[in-house]
């Protein structure tokens, strides 16, 4: 995840947060129902944009609204899309709003006799996904509004230039093993919008101080570990070697990222503009500090990676997180003192944070307080990973386009960047990571939930403890790391690590950059193609197709069994997760979900598709002749596929 500083007139605030556990949401009508119960006779006549089906994948789209196509009478199996190709944007809010098109979605038996939905309530499935916080799973702070980025970014545009009398950059002493210093810790909770913060520090916001010692250094990482937990004999039992651990975990990670996504540190610095004292009043030139962006002030022996350690982030549903504000002059965030209080905090280095091996327990769910084999082999490996792409994207995408002129520093939207640390854990981590499959899971379970490009999903209130929660629209949650996670994966696996590049160098906004690493695909298109694939990727032979527009890597299974690890104690350190590929959109009944539609010959249904989702629609054809297939209204600009052949649809669940 990465958090973002808030708006200061000459400072820059474009500092980003992430990952997962929603940033509050509000009441909102239930954007998927089933409100035809009794079938209707469905005209026979096809719509305007009608392609029929073939073999394998078929696409379709339509400038009216209106797709049509057919099941092949020798197809098996099959899935029909239909889908807004637009492009909403991330809201930052406590209650984001999506638009939601009303749609009618058919199967004609009037020009053939066809299929019955394959998808079954996946009951065990959906329990699963939406566990409270989902307690071994990383979630990150829902991100800050992006206006305040905007905005900053204007006010710094003519305020770069190098002012003269400007104190030079200082060279550091590298820090030896068993040196100690304060670290600033962010530490509020997942969705704790409008909440009172449960640390505070005197002028500032969200912020506890830790006293952190240096126990390990590797060729690219200083290792600090929060003196309380150090203190604690029941977390840390075998010091040198864990710690020795994760410095040497992080130069391969180190090396794996800055390869494919780009340079950790720059070769220029940045001059902010006018600094100030903790005031507020503007400081002379002569006593400014021009922030250093090269690494050269924090090692003077070797450019490396703070990584801290804390328990401070236990119990808040938050495993680690990238504060671009530490790569800040606190002099700059100081001016915040009388523009827009209160003060954030700088640690004036390349940093970030994550968990230690301190939990919280729940001996019914079979979960410790202490789990060091957990904590070294899975959470080290995956928030490690995770939180380094987001400080090299904000280095490269955010400060390297404004210290090298190519580009305003706009960053990319969350779904780019969360998908991309999502990518990074299984590049680097290679395999380790659980939250690739986990997070797919959850998608796939609701995936007409999920708008890409606006990382909002409509989904059980993150920050409610009741028993089945009631749904609302929230941003940063799981199905929406899934969803661009899939995206990130289908681009690296379809168009190599040059399209990772191509994404970094864009200094376009929103999908500019997916656009871009396609080649300069027109996003519709490759959103139709990635979806295409979504649908088509199974286990083994089954794929309806093997082009590879619409396919993904072997590495990726969405129809078949996932095992992967888990928090809880022996024997249940294990979980069992089987994919069984998209399912159709959702019946729902008191703002919670009750099943799934059901797509049946001669009926037509009354839907809702939300602005930028997909729906998908399993379909068996039970040996008789393939059906006709509709979908009319939501936005102008609709589009679909059908894909079929032999496609396995396992029942989703999750042991």
């Amino acid at each position: 995840m990465i958090r973002r500083v808030l708006p200061v007139l000459f400072v820059a605030a474009l500092f980003v947060a992430g990952c997962g556990g929603g940033s509050g949401g509000g009441s909102a009508p239930a954007p998927v129902v089933n409100s035809s119960s009794a079938p209707v006779v469905v005209a026979t006549t096809p719509p305007a944009a009608f392609a029929p089906g073939s073999a394998g994948i078929t696409q379709i789209a339509s400038s009216t609204g209106a797709i049509g196509t057919t099941l092949l009478p020798s197809s098996a199996d099959g899935v029909f899309i239909f889908q807004a190709a637009s492009q909403p944007i991330e809201q930052f809010t406590a209650s984001p709003t999506i638009t939601t098109y009303p749609v009618s979605v058919s199967e004609a038996s009037g020009l053939a006799t066809s299929a019955r939905s394959r998808a079954l309530a996946a009951v065990n499935g959906r329990a699963y996904a939406h566990l409270p916080n989902d307690r071994e799973t990383l979630w990150e702070r829902p991100t800050n509004d992006t206006a305040r980025t905007t905005a900053y970014l204007k006010s710094i545009r003519s305020t770069t230039s190098i002012v003269a009398g400007r104190r030079p950059l200082a060279v550091a002493t590298a820090p030896a093993p068993g040196a100690t210093r304060t670290f600033h810790i962010l530490a509020s909770s997942i969705g704790n919008t409008n909440n009172t913060c449960p640390y505070s520090h005197p002028g500032y916001d969200c912020y506890t101080d830790i006293t952190a010692k240096l126990v390990a250094q590797g060729t690219n990482s200083n290792v600090w570990v929060d003196q309380i937990s150090l203190a604690n004999p029941n977390e840390f039992t075998n010091q040198s070697s864990e710690f020795n651990t994760v410095a040497s975990d992080f130069d391969r990670y180190y090396a794996t990222e800055t390869s494919i996504f780009g340079p950790a540190f720059l070769t220029k610095s940045i001059d902010f503009g006018p600094q100030c004292d903790a005031t507020g009043t503007q400081l002379p030139a002569s006593q400014d500090d021009i922030p250093d962006l090269t690494g050269s002030s924090g090692d003077s022996t070797g450019k490396r990676i703070d990584v801290v350690i804390t328990d401070v982030l236990s119990g808040t549903g938050e495993g680690g997180y990238f504060f671009g504000g530490d790569l800040e002059a606190q002099n700059v965030l100081n001016c915040q003192a009388k523009t827009s209080p209160p003060i954030q905090v700088s640690n004036e280095a390349f940093m970030f944070v994550m968990g230690g091996n301190k939990y919280i327990p729940d001996p019914n769910q079979h979960l410790s307080t202490y789990n060091e084999t957990y904590w070294l082999q899975t959470d080290v490996p995956r928030t490690m990973s995770h939180e380094f792409q987001h400080l090299v994207h904000f280095t490269n995408k955010v400060l390297g386009e404004i210290a090298y002129g190519t580009g305003p520093g706009t960053g990319d939207d969350a779904f780019i960047d969360e998908g991309c640390s999502m990518l990074a854990e299984d590049l680097a981590a290679n395999g380790t990571a659980i939250d690739t499959p986990r997070y797919s899971f959850t998608y796939l379970l609701e995936p007409n939930q999920f708008a890409l490009t606006s990382f909002t999903g409509y989904q059980p209130n993150p920050t409610s403890t009741a028993p089945a929660p009631p749904y609302g629209y929230y941003t940063n949650t799981a199905g929406s790391y899934g969803f661009s996670y899939l995206m990130m994966r289908y681009i690296y696996d379809r168009f190599g690590p040059g399209a990772i590049a191509a994404l970094y160098a864009s200094t376009a906004p929103h999908a500019g950059p997916i656009v871009a690493a396609a080649g300069g695909e027109p996003f519709p298109q490759f959103y139709s193609e990635f979806t295409a694939a979504i649908a088509n990727q199974a286990a083994g032979a089954g794929a309806a197709s093997s082009d590879p527009r619409f396919t993904f890597g072997p590495e990726i299974t969405l129809r078949g069994n996932v095992t992967i690890t888990s928090r809880r104690d022996p024997p249940y350190n294990i979980r069992y997760l089987t994919f069984g590929g998209p399912l159709p959109p959702e019946t729902f009944s008191n703002g919670v979900p009750t099943g799934f539609v059901n797509l049946t010959p001669g009926q037509t249904l009354s839907l809702s598709l939300i602005d930028g989702a997909t729906m998908f629609f399993p379909l068996a054809n039970a040996g008789s002749p393939g059906a006709t297939l509709r979908a009319s209204g939501g936005p102008p600009t609709t589009q679909g596929a059908i894909v079929q052949g032999q496609i396995p649809t396992p029942m989703p669940t999750s042991l």
